[in-house]
C-alpha cells in the first residue's frame, strides 16, 4: 500500500510540472515571446528555450515513469511491496524532481544524464525487487 503513496508523489509532481510549465507558456504568449500558433505544432525554431526545455521534460514524465507506475502498481496488486521497494520508489521520485530541475533550469547535461541514469538504475532495482518476492512466493 505505501507504494501507492510514492506513485502518487510522482503524479503529484506531474501535475504541478503540468501547472509550471501553462504558466510559462502563458507568460510566454502574454509577453509575445511566442505567438500562440507556436503551439499549434510546436515549431522550434524561435521558442524561449525555457518552453522549449519544459516542453520536452513534460513528454519525459511520460516516457520511462510509465514503467514506474506498472511496477508500482503490480507491487500493490500481488502484495509484493518491502520497505527497500518502497525506498527505493521515493528515491526514484527524487531523482525525477531532480531531473527536471536540472533540465528546466540550467541543463548541464553531464548532470541530466547522470541522474537520469541513476533514477534508471533504481527503477531497474524496484523491477528485480518485485519480480525477486514474485519468484519466491511462487515457488
Amino acid at each position: 500500500m505505501f507504494m501507492l503513496y510514492a506513485m502518487f508523489g510522482l503524479v503529484v509532481f506531474t501535475y504541478v510540472f503540468l501547472l509550471v510549465n501553462f504558466i510559462w507558456r502563458l507568460k510566454a504568449v502574454k509577453s509575445r515571446a511566442v505567438h500562440i500558433k507556436f503551439f499549434r505544432r510546436l515549431d522550434t525554431q524561435d521558442a524561449p528555450e525555457h518552453i522549449l526545455l519544459g516542453t520536452r521534460h513534460l513528454a519525459n514524465l511520460f516516457e520511462l515513469p510509465v514503467l514506474f507506475y506498472v511496477v508500482g502498481v503490480l507491487a500493490v496488486c500481488l502484495q509484493l511491496e518491502s520497505p527497500l521497494m518502497i525506498a527505493f520508489a521515493w528515491l526514484y521520485v527524487g531523482c525525477r524532481v531532480v531531473h527536471a530541475i536540472i533540465h528546466t533550469t540550467y541543463n548541464n547535461v553531464v548532470h541530466r544524464m547522470l541522474i537520469f541514469q541513476l533514477g534508471s538504475f533504481i527503477l531497474l532495482i524496484i523491477w528485480l525487487l518485485l519480480v525477486a518476492a514474485y519468484s519466491k512466493g511462487v515457488a
